[in-house]
């Protein structure tokens, strides 16, 4: 079975009833939007998505007259090693997902020195060791990280796309002529959405990805530090990574753990 990481930006609308303040007007629609993220186990990307957007969109429990769309939505496929600070094992997600939640049970949900708050993009050194990696991090970054071994957490790695290259400018003429050319070249270039940039901008996990991973470390930077030695030899190992604490996993049936 295989495993994917989804996010998705939901925009859920309810109907208000007419009421005498707005006499015979239409019904009003109220909207808000909301992110969600989850791991899901299934045989295929087809399947992982289906099952996704069904429960992305799910009415909530109680809420009958809510309806919600899609409006942007990302996927990557987990590698098939849950990275350790001992080793790389194959991902047992129904194994995972208990332990995972045990931790949520035992851990505070403030629990800042796992490190999600570390921005590890650039900051990480290329340490040989786990204790030269302490060593050689700023002070005032390692000394706000759990460095016990017996804590350990989980952390959901998206390997991000590259960011697209700029659009061209548009070209200008200084004698004024060809002026078709440049009306070609301004009509082909793509406008940024606005829309999209303040979905993204509230919510960052709908980021392209190319590949998730989940490692459990200690915190976050030993969590990175990892990844950059397992994906060193790999196409992915120049990509920008974000870090995210556990979100629950579907697709183990009965035992769908969140």
């Amino acid at each position: 079975m295989n495993a994917y990481l989804f996010a998705a930006g939901v925009t859920r609308w309810r109907t208000a009833e007419p009421s005498p303040a707005r006499g015979a007007a239409a019904n009003q629609r109220q909207f808000w939007t909301t992110g969600v993220s989850s791991i899901v186990c299934a045989e295929n990307a087809e399947a992982a998505q289906k099952r996704f957007e069904e429960w992305s969109c799910a009415m909530p429990e109680g809420e009958s007259d809510i309806e919600s769309r899609i409006d942007k939505l990302s996927a990557a496929q987990f590698v098939d090693q849950l990275l350790t600070e001992t080793e790389s094992v194959p991902a047992d997600w129904r194994q995972i997902a208990t332990q995972a939640q045990a931790d949520l049970e035992s851990t505070a949900a403030d629990e800042a020195e796992q490190g999600y708050w570390l921005d590890v993009n650039g900051v990480i050194p290329p340490s040989a060791t786990l204790e030269d990696l302490r060593r050689e991090l700023p002070e005032d970054i390692s000394s706000g990280l759990n460095w016990a071994a017996e804590r350990q957490f989980f952390f959901l790695f998206s390997v991000l796309s590259p960011p697209p290259p700029p659009a061209p400018e548009a070209w200008e003429d200084p004698e004024g002529g060809d002026e078709e050319g440049a009306q070609n070249l301004e009509a082909g270039a793509d406008e940024p959405d606005p829309a999209l940039a303040e979905l993204l901008a509230d919510f960052p996990q709908l980021a392209d990805k190319e590949a998730a991973a989940l490692v459990r470390a200690r915190n976050s930077a030993v969590a990175a530090w990892l990844w950059q030695k397992y994906a060193a030899e790999t196409r992915l190992a120049g990509n920008q990574v974000r870090i995210d604490p556990w979100c629950g996993v579907l697709g183990l049936e009965a035992s769908d753990l969140h």
